[in-house]
């Protein structure tokens, strides 16, 4: 809860905005736990379509290094 005077000689107004924020550091967690998710989805998709050179490659490398 917050206090503050708008102007010397006025009431106090109290401003209660504390299921607001509540609700905003919802929102932002949420959104900060989806951005993880969708990074460490991207980093494994990129990680396994980087795989390994077909088997008709590394037979012909080989047969090449040994000529």
């Amino acid at each position: 809860m917050w206090s503050f005077t708008p102007q010397p000689g006025l009431a106090t107004a109290v401003l209660d905005v504390t299921n607001d924020l509540s609700l905003l550091g919802v929102s932002l967690l949420g959104l900060t736990v989806l951005s993880i998710g969708s990074i460490a989805w991207v980093a494994i998709r990129h990680h396994l379509s980087q795989g390994t050179e077909p088997a008709g490659e590394t037979a012909t490398m080989s047969y090449r290094k040994a000529a």
